[in-house]
């Protein structure tokens, strides 16, 4: 019996998966060795732009990763120029890196609203071994800012950063949309770093080099539950 995996392609995959299987098939019909090569880049692929299945029991205390990776770096920052409010600008920023063997899909940290999803171009420099790199690429590099806010007026910034191998950063949510936490809400194609900016008060439950995965792991705790939900 031959087996085949169980997968449904994230519909942020689908563009890339479906140009790798018109390589595989052209090669294939010039080269056959080499059209099996392109098949196994193709499988490679399905399971990279895949979307897993999970049991995700979200609470409204906790944020969840939003990106399979190795968390590469925990600093004290400010929210990105997007968030609005002094009192919420200092900020704690968790840097996720996903790796070309990770599943690519990113995921809502928490559940909420979108209130911002920006595009802002820039360049594809590669990232180094080191903070200052890391922070040149931030200033140069391209990125996306999706600010989420939760039900207690509680917010969060993903902020998806290009690199040499992620040259689309994509999240198809309009703003207003509501998104549960571990839904799906976009993709950094391929292999791309991810900043999450959570408020200064939060707990941290990570620490630099743990390996991540996105919707499940839980990165923080915010600091306390308001005493009401907005109405």
């Amino acid at each position: 019996m031959t087996f085949i995996p169980d997968w449904k392609i994230a519909d942020d995959g689908w563009p890339v998966l479906a140009l790798a299987g018109i390589v595989t098939i052209l090669t294939s019909m010039i080269f056959l060795p080499l059209g099996c090569f392109f098949l196994g880049i193709m499988m490679w692929l399905a399971h990279g732009l895949r979307l897993p299945s999970r049991q995700i029991k979200a609470d409204d205390q906790t944020i969840y990763a939003p990106a399979y990776g190795v968390v590469l770096d925990i600093e004290n920052d400010r929210f990105p120029d997007g968030l609005a409010g002094d009192d919420a600008a200092p900020a704690k920023r968790i840097t996720i890196q996903t790796r070309l063997t990770d599943t690519q899909l990113q995921t809502s940290p928490i559940t909420g609203h979108i209130v911002d999803s920006l595009l802002l171009p820039g360049l594809f420099r590669k990232w180094g071994h080191d903070s200052a790199s890391w922070q040149a690429a931030r200033l140069s590099n391209e990125r996306r800012e999706i600010r989420i806010r939760d039900a207690y007026e509680r917010e969060i910034m993903l902020v998806q950063l290009g690199s040499k191998t992620a040259r689309q950063l994509i999240s198809r949510l309009a703003e207003g949309k509501f998104v549960q936490a571990g839904e799906p809400i976009g993709m950094a194609r391929i292999a791309g770093v991810v900043d999450v900016f959570v408020p200064t008060g939060c707990k941290l439950l990570i620490e630099t080099g743990q390996h991540v995965i996105a919707g499940e792991t839980a990165i923080a705790h915010f600091f306390r539950r308001p005493s009401a939900k907005r109405s």
